[in-house]
């Protein structure tokens, strides 16, 4: 199979239109009708059916687009494996990533990878832990980095980069800012600022406050953490939240980190997530993924060590 075709192939099929899958291409129509015409001759069978204007993907189409994927990207390794010889890394290299670490751990691992290689093109997006394993499973990323509670699976290489505290914040007005300690009780009738609940950090302080029997009531749910930040500056409300999503916040002292005293069942576990590179142990690293890592591994250690000094204040029953 010509890689001209499954190029095609793929682009009508993430589409689904061919006048959509043209312009993506910079192909008129009627080439790209005339690609997928050629590829269905190839192998025999219909790969797209038309429902009056639309046009849907057959039983056999769905069952070839993800080994186009993979004969595509491995197409694509090739190329970059060659491009990269000696010192240099070059190619694309696609990263998703949990929408926190995006924003605040992602964008000096760039800054710093882009200048040591210019030739490196990085492709990244926010997506949530199920999208971004579909994704990697599928073989249209070449890594995820989550913000887990540890991950594990018989396919996957997974390594911790980081550990990341989750710390209890609020304002610096508010009435338990100036506690000794905090513990859970202190927090039964106080309103807590959430994330939604799908969310990896909400789920850690959820059963952290379940241990203690304590279901304090929620102010306010929001599907980013800016938002949370926001009202908890505000003085609405307590709010949890992983260290590095607050150290701007603490710096300017916008908002003070509550001395939380852990359940004494939980004393002796962390509190808090990991930052962890997930692969397909299948697929070696390429060189620009091993680069993205080790610039990755030099910069977090240091932010790690900073953000747990912060999180001192979270201690055991």
């Amino acid at each position: 199979m010509e890689l001209r075709l499954l190029r095609t192939f793929r682009a009508v099929a993430s589409a689904g239109s061919f006048t959509r899958a043209a312009a993506d291409l910079g192909y008129v129509q009627s080439n790209v009708t005339a690609q997928i015409k050629a590829l269905e001759r190839e192998v025999g069978t219909p790969l797209f059916e038309r429902l009056g204007r639309r046009i849907v993907i057959t039983d056999a189409g769905r069952r070839l687009l993800p080994y186009a994927e993979r004969i595509l990207r491995l197409a694509e390794e090739a190329s970059e494996e060659l491009r990269s010889a000696g010192d240099e890394v070059a190619g694309t290299l696609r990263i998703g990533a949990a929408e926190t670490l995006c924003a605040y751990r992602l964008p000096a691992v760039l800054r710093s990878l882009g200048a040591r290689f210019p030739r490196l093109r990085v492709v990244f997006r926010p997506a949530s832990r199920s999208a971004l394993l579909a994704d990697l499973s599928a073989a249209r990323l070449d890594a995820a980095l989550l913000l887990e509670e540890p991950v594990s699976a018989p396919d996957l290489t997974v390594e911790t980069l980081c550990a990341e505290p989750v710390l209890f914040v609020a304002a610096p007005d508010h009435r338990l800012a100036a506690a000794d300690r905090v513990t859970a009780a202190d927090l039964a009738t106080e309103p807590v600022i959430q994330v939604e609940e799908d969310c990896a950090h909400r789920q850690v302080v959820d059963r952290e406050l379940r241990a203690a029997g304590i279901d304090p009531p929620v102010l306010a749910e929001f599907a980013n953490l800016e938002a949370v930040k926001r009202c908890a500056v505000a003085g609405l409300g307590v709010a949890a939240l992983p260290a590095v999503a607050v150290e701007a916040e603490l710096a300017r002292g916008e908002l003070v980190t509550l001395p939380w005293v852990r359940p004494d069942a939980l004393s002796r576990n962390d509190f808090g997530l990991r930052t962890q590179a997930v692969r397909l142990t299948r697929r070696a690293p390429s060189p620009a993924l091993t680069a993205l890592l080790d610039t990755a591994r030099t910069q977090w250690a240091v932010m790690s060590t900073v953000d747990g000094h912060r999180a001192g204040r979270v201690v055991s029953g």
